[in-house]
């Protein structure tokens, strides 16, 4: 796989640490406005935290590939079977609603999955919810 892929996630990843150590130091305040959370931040690692998610955003949309079909070298493509039918892709996701997560996948083990990391994205989201309310 080739690592230019991930340059968006990682820039996501490190622009959501950012923000939270921003929080960390008093640089930045975390607000619930209804269920959504809202960063206000006032010094330069809660903007530097800002711009790092939305260029992990513009990062993964140019530089993930639509599909892997077209590199005939790629060992993430799913192998063809020896019928020759298309292979079977698998599925899922979690969509939050609020606080509530909605899951959904195109086998029970994707879903399965799906529900797992919705849980745990549940209680991340409760953990700083509590943490945000005490600060």
């Amino acid at each position: 796989m080739r690592l230019i892929r991930w340059v968006g996630p990682a820039s996501f990843v490190a622009g959501v640490l950012t923000m939270a150590l921003a929080v960390a130091q008093r640089q930045a305040d975390v607000y619930l406005v209804f269920v959504i959370p809202v960063i206000v931040g006032t010094g330069p690692l809660a903007f530097l935290g800002i711009i790092l998610v939305f260029a992990g955003f513009l990062l993964t949309f140019l530089l993930w590939p639509a599909r892997f079909a077209e590199d005939p070298g790629n060992r993430d493509a799913l192998p063809a079977p020896p019928e020759g039918a298309a292979p079977a892709r698998r599925w899922g996701g979690v969509l939050f609603l609020g606080p509530i997560p909605l899951i959904f996948g195109s086998d029970p083990r994707m879903t399965r999955t799906m529900l797992l990391i919705g849980i745990v994205l549940f209680l991340a989201l409760l953990a700083l919810t509590v943490i945000a309310m005490f600060a």
